[in-house]
């Protein structure tokens, strides 16, 4: 009886004991395999989502106490975003692109602004969490509202060194503002590289590929119709919202619901947006009279963020083996970039009810790992009303572009973008702060409160079962 209690042996009873949960939450046995659903992981990315932007949306959309859907997740964290000098990768810069930020969630390394799943400066291939989930012989899909080429999407299943090398005829095209390092040539079939992004994406396997950006897939063969070059690679091709929603096979899917990026859902009353300050004679500044947000007619007909999430998840599931999709609301970005508040409002709003699909789908699907989060920050913020500048003179006002909109409850709320002057900045740029990170599936005490953008990787890749994608 003492040798029971004994030291040795006790600490090898419980080691025992606690290996035994672990292996089963690691999936690494047949018995696991039986008693456990597959893994899944559905990575929300809202492009730009700030905490800013996402707070210019829930005041509008409900009002000050409302919550959106992203919000009610359980967990909850913040993510630092990093990016490398393309020169010096071993220094950093302090404010990325979506292509840098999109291929470190991917990759889980750092790496330079406009690279594609490559490495800064020396430019090896980085392999990806979607890559390694498909060798594993798990499904796969890429949902945005932006082209199917553009950086986040790539970023999941493609490796340029600039995320300017979409299609075939860039391929030999110089891009002037970036090193010789990333040029598109060195991709280029004829260089011994992989090809253009819409090549790569055709030929990456992916399950479930839905967006815009049909342009960039016609000019892979401008003599073949577009459905012989999807069905060449094993892809039904799919171009109208109908035959989407109506779509019921198992084939490989390519959805390509427009000739760029998809049409946004929102603009402003009478197709208003910030706009500089005008002054009277007197040299007193003339606020922007509020204005709100009404549906866009371009966007009639168009598949919705929620949709094709929608059909995508029902599409990964039948596979049975677990799948990795990324859904990524892009154009919260693009509006930003627009100092078009309406639209930023309107794409968040169609970005959060595709959320509620992926927790839908969870509550159902129990071995679901949700992870909502942003590439970067963007301009646009919440500021005082003109009343407040008034009553500090005459002659105050803000800078920028400034809009005051009018919110679904009646209030007021002053909006400001102000990264680049007009007219010569004819776009908004990105900022630098923290994203934050919006989790199911996951406990608490797994997440630390601040983190950067490689956890999020390493925790998408031990919940599938995969192994670390660093070189």
């Amino acid at each position: 009886m003492r040798g029971l209690f004994g030291t040795p042996l006790l600490c090898t009873l419980l080691l025992s004991a606690l290996a035994a949960p672990l292996a089963l939450q690691a999936g690494n046995s047949s018995t696991s395999a039986a008693k456990h659903p597959p893994a899944n992981v559905i990575l929300f990315i809202g492009d730009g989502m700030d905490e800013h932007q996402i707070t210019l949306a829930r005041n509008y959309l409900l009002g000050a106490n409302g919550t959106l859907a992203m919000e009610q997740l359980p967990v909850r964290s913040s993510a630092k975003v990093q990016t490398l000098r393309e020169d010096d990768p071993t220094q950093y810069r302090y404010v990325a692109d979506s292509a840098n930020t999109a291929s470190t969630l991917a990759t889980g390394e750092l790496t330079s602004m406009g690279r594609i799943a490559t490495s800064a400066g020396d430019d090896r291939d980085l392999p990806t969490v979607l890559e390694a989930a498909r060798q594993a012989g798990l499904a796969t899909g890429l949902v945005t509202s932006a082209n199917l080429t553009d950086a986040t999407p790539a970023a999941f299943a493609t490796h340029t060194a600039h995320r300017k090398c979409q299609n075939p005829g860039d391929m030999h095209k110089p891009i002037n503002y970036v090193p010789a390092t990333q040029q598109c040539l060195a991709d280029h079939e004829s260089q011994g590289g992989k090809g253009s992004i819409a090549e790569q994406l055709l030929a990456s396997g992916v399950d479930v590929l839905l967006g815009g950006g049909k342009k960039e897939f016609t000019r892979i063969d401008s003599h073949t119709p577009l459905e012989k070059i999807a069905a060449s690679h094993g892809y039904q091709l799919l171009q109208q919202r109908e035959k989407l929603l109506a779509y019921h096979g198992n084939e490989p899917l390519l959805g390509l619901f427009a000739s760029g990026h998809l049409p946004v859902e929102w603009i402003g009353e009478g197709n208003r947006r910030a706009e500089p300050m005008a002054f009277n004679l007197l040299g007193e500044p003339m606020f922007p009279t509020p204005f709100s947000c009404q549906q866009n007619p371009r966007h009639r007909g168009t598949p919705t963020l929620e949709e094709m999430t929608r059909v995508a998840l029902e599409r990964l599931a039948d596979k049975s083996t677990g799948f990795f999709l990324m859904v990524e609301g892009a154009s919260i970005d693009k509006q930003a970039h627009q100092r078009n508040p309406c639209g930023e409002i309107g794409e968040l709003q169609a970005f959060d009810r595709a959320v509620a699909v992926g927790q839908a789908f969870a509550s159902k699907q129990t071995n679901t790992l949700i992870i909502v989060t942003a590439d970067h920050g963007q301009a646009g913020q919440i500021i005082p009303l003109p009343e407040y500048y008034q009553s500090w003179g005459g002659k105050q006002y803000p800078p920028g572009h400034y809009a005051v909109l009018e919110t679904r409850s009646g209030e007021l709320m002053g909006v400001s973008y102000a990264t680049n002057a007009a007219p010569q900045g004819k776009s908004e740029l990105h900022t630098g702060v923290n994203v934050p990170v919006f989790l199911q599936g996951i406990g608490h005490r797994q997440v630390p409160a601040l983190i950067d953008q490689r956890t999020i990787n390493q925790l998408m890749r031990q919940h599938l079962g995969l192994t670390s994608g660093a070189q």
